[in-house]
């Protein structure tokens, strides 16, 4: 006995997933943004100390 016309097996790829996957990933914000973002800034208070020295007219 042959399987009736409507029985056939369905397509088993992902496709749903693979969408929702790319529009997650896209938006995300980039890797080098991110480690940008992460990135130390450093000491503050001596980068305004060197600022106020410029301003008040002492070379470095």
């Amino acid at each position: 006995m042959t399987k009736h016309i409507i029985d056939q097996p369905k397509d088993t790829t992902n496709g749903r997933l693979g969408r929702f996957l790319k529009l997650e990933r896209a938006a995300r914000p980039d890797a080098k943004t991110v480690n940008l973002q992460r990135r130390s800034r450093g000491d503050g208070a001596s980068r305004l100390k060197r600022f106020l020295r410029i301003d008040r007219g002492m070379s470095a």
